[in-house]
């Protein structure tokens, strides 16, 4: 029984310290969200990861702003996962850094929040730049 404990023990530390920039998400099928395009452009081959405390629901939403759904944009067109119910409010770039939300906040806020950090990143400027211009054909 030592031996499994110190072999877990040291094992959690090589797959953390070997793999910091991975995301180890920890999400209930039910409540997780994810589509299969990813960017072209985007070297690390993997999708944005955002983490609420909100519900699916909460989040189709309308936003009136581009008369799609919170969710329509963050998944389809901002290449977010969506882990919902979860115990924070947090987006997780390509690259792995970790933005913090607070804790009460809807899905309107947490939607302008992740355009606001999204469109400051080098390949999110891009693809929310894109997202405006097919935005303006629709119209």
């Amino acid at each position: 029984m030592k031996n499994f404990i110190i072999t877990t023990f040291i094992s959690t530390i090589i797959t953390f310290n070997c793999y910091p920039n991975k995301v180890i998400l920890k999400c209930l099928n039910e409540n997780y969200m994810s589509k299969k395009n990813i960017n072209p452009e985007n070297y690390y081959q993997n999708r944005r990861e955002l983490k609420t405390t909100l519900s699916k629901s909460d989040f189709e939403l309308y936003f009136k702003r581009f008369e799609i759904t919170c969710l329509e944009l963050l998944i389809n067109h901002l290449y977010c996962n969506i882990c919902f119910n979860s115990n924070e409010n947090s987006l997780t770039s390509y690259d792995g850094r970790k933005f913090d939300f607070k804790k009460n906040i809807s899905s309107i806020e947490i939607t302008n929040e992740c355009i606001r950090l999204i469109s400051d990143m080098s390949m999110g400027y891009y693809e929310y730049a894109e997202f405006l211009k097919n935005q303006k054909k629709i119209k």
